[in-house]
C-alpha cells in the first residue's frame, strides 16, 4: 500500500521507543511519514541541571526534531498541548492559552485537528496506541481514544496501535521486582500495573522486524537527551542506551502493532498494512 503513514506519539522520545524503526523502514522505502507528537513533554523526568536556563518544554522540542530528522520524519507536527504529567493532573496554568492538560483536553478537539491532518495528508495508515494507552499513562490513553476517532471520521483506510506483548514485560517487571533491594531506584516498582498494560501477544496482528533500523532508533534515542537524565529513579533511555549493541538489537529489533479495520479489506497475517512482512 502507498501513501502517507502518519504516527500518533503522546510526549516527545515515545516516537523512537515504540516506532522509531517502522519510521525509519518506511522512509527508507521512500515513504512519507509524518510524525504527530500531542504534548509539549514539559512533565518529563529530568533532572533540575538539564532543565536549567530553559524550560523542559523547548528542550524537549528540539530534541524532537533531532530525532524526527535522524528517522526519516518527512513532516514533524507538534499539537503543543500541555503534558500532564504521570498522574494526569499536571498544573497548566502557566500555560498561555491552555485551560486542562492533554488528558483533560476534549477528545473531539484534538480529534478534530488530527483530522485535518490526516486528510491533508490523503493519509493511508494512522497509527496511535493500544486500549490500555501502553502503560496506561493518561495521556497515552488520550492519544488512543483521538487518534481511533480520528481514523474513523477521516476514512483513514488503515489505522494500526502501537504496542508491546504483555507477557514478557510482566515476566521482567516480576523478576525485577524480587530484587529491587539490591537497586534502591526499583523501590516504586508496582508489578500489578504491568499486569494490564500494553496487549496481549494473541492479540498483536504485525511484528514488523527493524533489526537493520537498530542504529538509527539507537540514534534518535539518544537525541532525547534530557531524558537519560533525573533526579531519583532510573530512566529508561539511559538503561536501553547503556546496553550493548547485540543486546540492544535483540530488545528492541522488533516493534508491534494491533491492527483495527475500518472499512479496508482485512491483510492476511502474512501482510502488513505497512507494507511489511508481518509475524509469521
Amino acid at each position: 500500500m502507498s501513501g502517507t503513514v502518519v504516527f500518533v506519539h503522546a510526549h516527545p522520545d515515545d516516537e523512537a521507543l515504540l516506532t522509531g524503526g517502522t519510521i525509519a523502514l518506511l522512509a527508507a522505502s521512500g515513504r512519507r511519514v509524518v510524525l504527530v507528537t500531542a504534548t509539549d513533554g514539559a512533565e518529563g523526568l529530568a533532572s533540575e541541571d538539564v532543565a536549567s536556563g530553559s524550560t523542559l518544554a523547548r528542550i524537549r522540542s528540539e530534541e524532537l526534531a533531532e530525532a524526527a530528522a535522524s528517522l526519516g520524519v518527512a513532516r514533524s507536527v507538534q499539537l503543543g498541548y500541555p503534558d500532564s504529567g504521570l498522574d494526569g493532573d499536571a498544573d497548566c496554568s502557566a500555560i498561555d492559552g491552555a485551560e486542562f492538560p492533554f488528558a483533560r483536553t476534549p477528545v473531539s478537539e484534538v480529534a478534530d485537528r488530527l483530522v485535518a491532518i490526516l486528510r491533508e495528508e490523503r493519509a493511508s495508515v494512522v497509527v496511535g496506541y493500544d486500549r490500555n494507552g501502553g502503560y496506561r499513562h493518561p495521556d497515552h490513553l488520550q492519544v488512543h481514544r483521538v487518534t481511533k476517532r480520528a481514523a474513523r471520521i477521516a476514512g483513514t483506510p488503515v489505522y494500526l496501535e502501537a504496542t508491546l506483548p504483555r507477557e514478557p514485560l510482566v515476566w521482567a517487571v516480576s523478576i525485577a521486582y524480587r530484587v529491587r533491594w539490591l537497586v534502591p531506584q526499583l523501590g516504586g516498582l508496582d508489578p500489578e500495573v504491568w499486569r494490564n498494560s500494553f496487549t496481549p501477544r494473541s492479540e498483536i496482528t504485525d511484528a514488523v522486524d527493524v533489526r537493520p533500523f537498530v542504529a538509527v532508533k539507537r540514534a534518535a534515542l539518544r537525541a532525547h537527551s534530557s531524558q537519560v537524565t533525573a533526579d531519583e529513579g532510573l530512566r529508561t533511555i539511559d538503561v536501553l542506551l547503556r546496553l550493548p549493541d547485540f543486546v540492544f538489537a535483540r530488545l528492541m529489533g522488533t516493534e508491534w502493532y494491533v491492527r483495527a479495520a475500518q472499512g479496508a479489506p482485512a491483510v492476511g497475517v502474512g501482510g502488513s498494512p505497512l507494507n511489511i512482512d508481518g509475524p509469521s
